[in-house]
């Protein structure tokens, strides 16, 4: 399983952007030290009182510069003609790919808040085919050399993209899905899902990669695909030294939750694209303990608690788990970076090598010795060598 750090830059009241932005730098650089395989940040606008990353094109490359390991991934860019045009977005990802050396990662969706499609007057019972077309132009851009698309939104002449990429035969792509119809569609499309619950518990993530995996199968795929399971937890990810000091240090996420999920109710009204989204009404954000525990919106509490929820995630074939870690100071999500690299990756990762607690070791020894005394009277009564019952 491969582990993404999210962040969207979320800025306290009385804090300056510029500060917190210096903090984020920060946290990616102790995430690449501690293990985590990717960084990922929203494509978020006029957003109030929570996401600031509006321009993850920007942020990432100076980060590239500072970084040899972590990958960077789009979580996502908008694909709504009037936010991003697709053709500028594939010359803006190869360009990432170059100056990475092959890091980057596309992840694409069409927008989540009536703030952003309003301010760019986004009609949101048309940006779901923009962005099926937007797609369909950025892999034949990579693929196709010349490439050219005629469409509904789009309609390129015969043209070649420079720069190219360079991970072959593309950067991987994928697509933000929260309904069982945009799963199927991110599958039959042969590219990656990031899924997330809603609040709404595990059984539905874990009914989304049953459906995905199912879909993938059963399609044929004229492009290369890059299939990828992602998770996200929306809610976010916080580890501390007991489960009780990260469960209190966490509660204020609880706002974000709420804060986030209001534009959900909003947009279900709007267009029957969105009207799954709706569910997320029926979530009690008062409700601690299935919020912690039930809800998938949250990976809270000291490392083995963590441990706990990241298994659930692998016995259900995730690939990649998305954990949100903003909205708290500083300091608290340093630390929290700093305990999850440590003490939760490695048990997913190199599991041989984490050290066990003496007294497992010990157990294991006891529990061996009458095989090996066996194998050692065997041999005493037939003189040869034979090896031990493991």
């Amino acid at each position: 399983m491969d582990f993404i750090l999210m962040s969207e830059g979320d800025t306290p009241v009385g804090l300056t952007h510029e500060h917190r932005y210096r903090e984020l730098i920060e946290e990616v650089l102790l995430a690449e030290q501690v293990g985590f395989d990717a960084f990922g940040s929203s494509e978020q606008h006029v957003a109030i009182g929570t996401a600031t990353v509006s321009a993850p094109e920007v942020l990432y490359p100076y980060l590239m510069a500072l970084t040899s390991r972590i990958r960077f991934i789009h979580l996502v860019t908008l694909l709504p003609t009037r936010m991003n045009h697709a053709l500028r977005v594939a010359e803006r990802i190869a360009t990432e790919d170059i100056l990475s050396n092959g890091r980057v990662e596309l992840g694409t969706g069409r927008g989540n808040t009536t703030l952003a499609l309003r301010a760019f007057e986004v009609d949101p019972t048309e940006n779901k085919a923009q962005w099926r077309e937007g797609i369909e132009l950025i892999r034949r851009a990579f693929l196709e050399d010349p490439f050219s698309f005629v469409g509904e939104h789009y309609k390129v002449p015969p043209r070649s993209l420079v720069p190219k990429p360079l991970q072959a035969p593309y950067p991987p792509i994928s697509v933000a899905t929260g309904s069982p119809s945009s799963v199927e569609t991110a599958a039959s499309l042969g590219i990656g899902a990031i899924m997330g619950g809603f609040y709404l518990g595990y059984d539905l993530v874990a009914n989304m990669l049953k459906l995905y995996d199912e879909t993938l199968a059963a399609t044929t795929h004229p492009y290369p695909i890059t299939p990828r399971k992602m998770v996200l937890v929306s809610g976010g990810m916080h580890c501390a030294e007991t489960t009780a000091l990260a469960r209190e240090q966490a509660r204020p996420l609880f706002e974000m939750s709420k804060l986030s999920t209001d534009a959900f109710g909003r947009l279900a009204k709007l267009s029957q694209d969105y009207a799954y989204m709706g569910a997320v009404k029926d979530v009690d954000f008062d409700d601690e303990e299935y919020l912690f525990e039930r809800s998938q919106g949250f990976v809270v509490g000291d490392p083995e608690h963590c441990i706990e929820h990241v298994q659930r995630y692998a016995d259900m074939g995730v690939e990649a788990l998305v954990l949100r870690v903003d909205s708290l100071p500083h300091d608290q999500l340093m630390r929290s970076i700093e305990l999850f690299g440590k003490y939760v990756i490695p048990r997913f990762k190199h599991p041989r090598n984490v050290v066990r607690p003496a007294e497992d070791v010990l157990a294991g020894i006891r529990a061996a010795r009458p095989a090996h005394e066996e194998a050692l009277r065997r041999f005493q009564s037939e003189g040869k060598i034979v090896e031990a019952v493991r």
